[in-house]
């Protein structure tokens, strides 16, 4: 071996024992973002120069794997079982990014070396560690990983990072959450709690939670359509009910489940109605499946935690001069005021949502 090279490995066993001394110590000091908290936006570049922002992944799934040092012996390991475990991750549309503070040309060098399928991120400087609360003293970034939900939200903070099976640990946590939240056999059923589910927005096609933060005291989902008449009767009703009860806590969702009616249509009637609540496009109908949703407009309301409270109409008349039962209206307010709304169910009526065959 020729001089340099053994110089040069040295240098990189030697490097290897610092970072784990400093990884040591740093622990001593650094204290990584807590879960639930909104994750810092950035802007950083990969191994081919490529500029991320982390909010133009949002209604992703994004794994953030701070690390120490490229091509030192942990921070191998973990990028190697990260890079095994790559088409799992995108199978499940997670976007995985290692970080640490050196250079692109380092970057570069270490997927090059390893064969690595994901980017990598230069926070040279250490500005994006020292916003998560993860860069040591020495200036390199502490081995936490966080895992950022769709939302926005810290969702999980890993800081026992396991560098032989971290992309099996990953996955574990990952899977565990989706199982948990959204079983793939679930059916909507009075006084059980409804998953959290995910749907494309209409009007952009990013992915959005049914729950968004979880901070709300009730979320209430709604059928809707563009070419029913008799949800049409119900826009400006549900434009106003959605803008007297937002600031209360409440939140809304329009779910559109008609396959005659293309996003761009949905979107476009959205606008021109004015709606204050997104409205998520549900293709193939597997949403109103799990709800056995059958007209437009149809009203499902959950409560702070998740468990369905009501099901059925907004209120008792398509014509507004006719109403004598405010039935969505009195739920809200029976939810707001701690107590269990006065009918669980009522008949919904209007338009049949028109199913995939």
């Amino acid at each position: 071996m020729k001089r340099w090279q053994k110089v040069m490995a040295g240098m990189v066993v030697l490097t290897g024992m610092i970072v784990g001394v400093l990884w040591f110590t740093g622990n001593l000091f650094a204290e990584p973002l807590p879960q639930g908290q909104r994750a810092p936006d950035f802007t950083l570049p990969d191994q081919d120069g490529k500029q991320h922002r982390l909010s133009t992944y949002r209604g992703k799934t994004v794994v953030l794997a701070f690390y120490p040092a490229d091509m030192t012996p942990g921070c191998t390991l973990e990028a190697r079982s990260l890079r095994d475990k790559m088409t799992e991750l995108k199978q499940m549309g997670v976007q995985v990014f290692g970080i640490s503070v050196q250079d692109v040309k380092s970057k570069r060098a270490f997927c090059d070396k390893e064969g690595l399928n994901f980017s990598l991120l230069a926070d040279v400087g250490g500005k994006v560690a020292r916003q998560y609360g993860v860069l040591m003293p020495a200036g390199l970034a502490q081995r936490v990983t966080f895992i950022i939900s769709p939302t926005g939200q810290i969702a999980q903070v890993i800081t026992d990072v396991n560098v032989n099976a971290h992309g099996d640990q990953i996955l574990a946590l990952l899977q565990q959450k989706q199982g948990d939240p959204a079983p793939a056999n679930w059916q909507a059923k009075i006084g059980q709690s409804i998953p959290d589910f995910r749907l494309p927005r209409a009007d952009n096609g990013k992915m959005e939670s049914v729950y968004g933060d979880r901070k709300q005291k009730a979320t209430v989902v709604m059928f809707i359509a563009t070419r029913c008449p008799v949800s049409n009767d119900y826009n400006e009703r549900m434009r106003v009910i959605a803008q007297e009860y937002t600031p209360k806590g409440v939140r809304f969702v329009g779910i559109n489940s008609n396959v005659i009616e293309p996003a761009q249509e949905v979107a476009a009637h959205a606008k021109q109605h004015g709606f204050p609540f997104p409205v998520l496009k549900d293709e193939g109908n597997k949403i109103a499946d799990r709800f056995n949703a059958q007209f437009t407009p149809e009203i499902f309301v959950m409560d702070s935690k998740g468990v369905l409270r009501y099901h059925g109409r907004i209120d008792d008349s398509q014509n507004p001069a006719n109403i004598t039962s405010h039935d969505l209206r009195i739920t809200l307010d029976a939810l707001l005021a701690g107590k269990n709304p006065p009918r669980a169910e009522t008949k919904a009526f209007g338009c049949t949502i028109k199913r995939v065959r």
